[in-house]
């Protein structure tokens, strides 16, 4: 449980309390902080309460009124909820109560991993292999909620960004992370303006916002949802990936586990466009690295692990990447 200041407990008693009478609940229901953002700890929290049949999770934001933010969050979940009750094994959190000043909302509270509880420490592959499986085909469900269209690949956002991180990291860093950067340079010529399949996206589909239920896989936290390429989506949650131990040649050239990707594949259909996949997963993942070499940035323990996992499998991508190259066709 995270620990609320005396103005932050208060408020939150007031929105719980709201929840409470909403739900006729005589007294106001138990509750405990169980998340703070990173990013924004002073507005955005979310808070369990214990009901006494279910649990719910409140998510608060004293912005959102201004911004708008939670609103547009709530209503696209009820829409979503409706959009996907067609698939039996795929759906997202079910929302319970918008409130009127548009602080807070609350949502159906679900106690099942997340995808990357289970990447991050199972044990056994073939588990693993099934959840990406299970991704694959909820994230294909999600991505056809409306008509997908064509849309010309545009990566130089990506090596631009790796650029400036290069100017910033130690010296034997940047003699590494050069000519990886390099490569990825001479793709963007090759790759840039190729049709490639936008939808409508998740956003932020990293495995920590897909829950991992008994038969069904449950969406979560669509604050960045839009419209964009499919492929951004993927690479977000292939990103996790590097937490698996695995022999190089069980590695393909974008970095990624081979038998792990070829199961996400079986259930997306969605036509991707491999080359630019690749690209974006090693340019993801070389940011990634890049940003946690900063100089100005201290690791925590958990990031040190991170760090080093991301370098070997940038290295393995980009050697084998070399190899595909320079192989005759």
């Amino acid at each position: 449980m995270l620990t609320l200041t005396k103005d932050e407990h208060k408020r939150a008693t007031g929105f719980v309390e709201e929840f409470s009478r909403h739900s006729a609940v005589d007294g106001i229901l138990p509750f405990e902080c169980i998340y703070r953002s990173h990013d924004f700890p002073d507005t955005r929290m979310v808070l369990r309460i214990k009901g006494p049949r279910q649990h719910f999770a409140l998510k608060i934001d004293t912005a959102s009124p201004t911004s708008g933010r939670l609103q547009k969050e709530f209503d696209l979940l009820t829409r979503l909820t409706q959009a996907l009750e067609q698939h039996k094994a795929s759906r997202v959190i079910r929302p319970c109560y918008m409130s009127p000043d548009s602080m807070f909302f609350v949502t159906e509270l679900i106690d099942r991993p997340t995808c990357v509880d289970v990447i991050h420490n199972s044990q056994d592959d073939d588990q693993v292999a099934q959840i990406y499986r299970r991704a694959g085909a909820w994230l294909y469900d999600l991505h056809s909620v409306q008509p997908s269209k064509d849309y010309g690949f545009r990566p130089r956002w990506m090596t631009d960004g790796i650029n400036a991180l290069l100017t910033e990291v130690p010296p034997h860093i940047r003699m590494e992370g050069q000519p990886m950067a390099e490569r990825l340079e001479r793709d963007v010529l090759l790759l840039k303006g190729i049709p490639e399949t936008q939808v409508f996206s998740h956003g932020d589909f990293h495995g920590q916002n897909l829950l991992v239920g008994q038969g069904e896989m449950i969406g979560l936290d669509f604050t960045e949802a839009r419209e964009k390429l499919a492929v951004y989506d993927i690479v977000d949650f292939f990103k996790s990936d590097i937490f698996r131990d695995a022999d190089p040649s069980d590695i393909d050239r974008s970095g990624i586990v081979k038998h792990n990707k070829e199961m996400f594949f079986r259930r997306y259909r969605h036509p991707i466009h491999m080359e630019i996949l690749d690209f974006c997963i090693r340019g993801r993942l070389l940011k990634d690295w890049l940003s946690l070499w900063q100089t100005t940035h201290v690791c925590s323990t958990y990031e040190e692990s991170r760090r080093q996992r991301l370098g070997d499998r940038l290295r393995i991508a980009f050697r084998k990447d070399l190899i595909c190259a320079t192989r005759p066709s």
